[in-house]
């Protein structure tokens, strides 16, 4: 890859790439029952490879980076970030190894559970991010990183350099501090020492309830800033969002949509908050155009159905104009 093709790669990120098996189902089922469902569909997914995703879609240069294998799901995978434009440069396929899958059953209602199979992209390294993607995350303007598949100590070391080369560092928090636990990806104690190398954090609901034991978002996010971010984002569904900095907190409305499938609908939030950052917006106009990426993509099936940026535009014009007369 040459330097300027490095340059020009604005995000990055390191994270869960998958391939999301998605079943169609009546409902969710409970413990020994079984169920006939309606269909099953394949697209590519994970949280950071949909965050970056939809800030290719959006039009700003992406690139995931991290481990695939040599398998059916590794060649779907990058064929997906081809087909977006994105920097396919700093992935490693390793051979004889499966690349990362889930299975999601999705209900009538759009609400959906995840099982996770992490494979060779859950087995990255500290070496291999000094040696082979440092270079990577240093050209960028955005390192985007998450708490939900991958071990922690590659992933603070990938925070560790962004931050030492003034990259901006996005974390999305997508499970649990007791759920990473558990997985041993690392201690409740490693995880909130390794947000001090965080910019922008945006918690799961059970992760910022964990972390600081409030129930009322403006608390829960005053809470999480003394932490380290800077800048804070908290999903609150058909509710909208709140951003709060150290100088305002900010609720941000959300667009009226019927939803479908509501996967991916945090990680498009993510990219658009991202892609808003980059414009230099203020957080009232991120809030709203992020709030518009979460809500388009909930209006089909599969975390990659993310808009375009003219797509989100419209969007936003028919519900708020003068919003999108900003942007």
């Amino acid at each position: 890859m040459t330097n300027a093709v490095q340059r020009a790669t604005e995000v990055v990120g390191i994270g869960s790439c998958t391939v999301d098996y998605f079943a169609l189902v009546p409902r969710l089922l409970g413990p020994e029952e079984k169920m006939n469902c309606s269909r099953l569909e394949i697209h590519a997914g994970g949280v950071t490879a949909n965050n970056l995703t939809q800030v290719a879609r959006l039009g700003a240069k992406s690139g995931w980076l991290g481990l695939l294998g040599d398998d059916d799901n590794g060649r779907i995978i990058q064929k997906a970030f081809l087909e977006d434009g994105m920097d396919t440069s700093g992935i490693e396929t390793v051979k004889g190894e499966l690349s990362a899958l889930t299975w999601i059953p999705v209900d009538a209602e759009g609400e959906r559970c995840i099982y996770m199979f992490p494979n060779v992209t859950g087995k990255i390294t500290v070496h291999q991010v000094l040696t082979r993607f440092a270079p990577h995350i240093k050209a960028a303007k955005h390192f985007h990183t998450e708490a939900s598949q991958l071990p922690l100590t590659p992933v603070e070391q990938a925070m560790k350099l962004a931050r030492e080369a003034g990259v901006r560092v996005i974390f999305d928090l997508d499970v649990s501090p007791n759920f990473f636990c558990q997985c041993n990806l690392g201690t409740q104690e490693e995880l909130v020492a390794a947000l001090k190398f965080v910019d922008v954090l945006k918690p799961c609901k059970a992760a910022a309830l964990e972390f600081t034991g409030e129930e009322d978002r403006e608390r829960m996010a005053r809470k999480l800033l003394q932490m380290g971010p800077s800048l804070v984002a908290i999903t609150m569904g058909a509710n909208g969002c709140l951003l709060a900095s150290k100088e305002k907190i900010v609720h941000v409305p959300a667009f009226s949509v019927k939803p479908v499938d509501t996967t991916g609908a945090g990680d498009a939030f993510m990219g658009g908050l991202s892609y808003g950052l980059l414009q230099k917006w203020d957080l009232e106009r991120v809030g709203a155009f992020a709030n518009a990426c979460a809500a388009l993509c909930c209006m089909k099936v599969g975390a990659r159905a993310m808009s375009r940026y003219d797509e989100v535009i419209s969007f936003i014009r028919e519900q708020r104009p003068a919003v999108a007369a900003s942007m």
